[in-house]
């Protein structure tokens, strides 16, 4: 009897919770309606640690697209994304398009050694209070905003993306007001 009544239940229940899950993930997001920082606003300035110990500051990269993304080595969409966003870096870095990772307060020794087994090599700061995950008010890994030439923020993406789809990589070019010539 228990099987018959209380295995639907947790079924439906398992459906209706995976098909919200899906919903919500790579939602793009462009309004302040939920009081995230609004798009065409400046983008916060931070300093944070980077993994040698040095101290980054998001103003350095003013003049240039940043591709900012918030991730933790948990994460599994984050380890699914990162490589994507690696590439991009790769690719188009000489075009004055970076990517930044913050990482949601794991220990750059952590951190380091991931980046080396996944062969990754954006930079990447540590956000040890989470600060800065609340200032960008962020609620999900990863989540990823996008800041343009002039320190404004153009984008905000939440969930897995490929960063190297030719509509993506169209839209940071347009940032640039270059026209990018890629390297495979």
């Amino acid at each position: 009897m228990w099987k018959k009544t209380v295995m639907p239940v947790l079924t439906l229940g398992m459906v209706l919770f995976c098909c919200s899950m899906a919903l919500s993930a790579g939602r793009r997001d462009k309004s302040a309606s939920d009081g995230v920082i609004e798009i065409g606003a400046p983008a916060p300035d931070f300093t944070l640690r980077d993994l040698e110990g040095g101290d980054f500051s998001l103003k350095s990269l003013r003049g240039k697209v940043v591709v900012m993304t918030f991730w933790a080595t948990w994460c599994p969409a984050c380890r699914s994304e990162l490589p994507s966003l690696n590439a991009l870096n790769r690719r188009l870095a000489r075009h004055e398009i970076v990517v930044l990772g913050i990482n949601g307060g794991e220990s750059a020794a952590r951190v380091k050694a991931f980046m080396v087994k996944e062969n990754l090599d954006f930079p990447v700061v540590i956000d040890e209070s989470g600060d800065i995950h609340a200032l960008y008010q962020v609620r999900q890994y990863p989540t990823t905003f996008i800041i343009d030439r002039q320190g404004r923020l153009s984008d905000r993406h939440i969930g897995l993306r490929d960063w190297n789809a030719p509509d993506v990589v169209e839209a940071l070019r347009s940032l640039t007001g270059n026209a990018l010539e890629e390297r495979r």
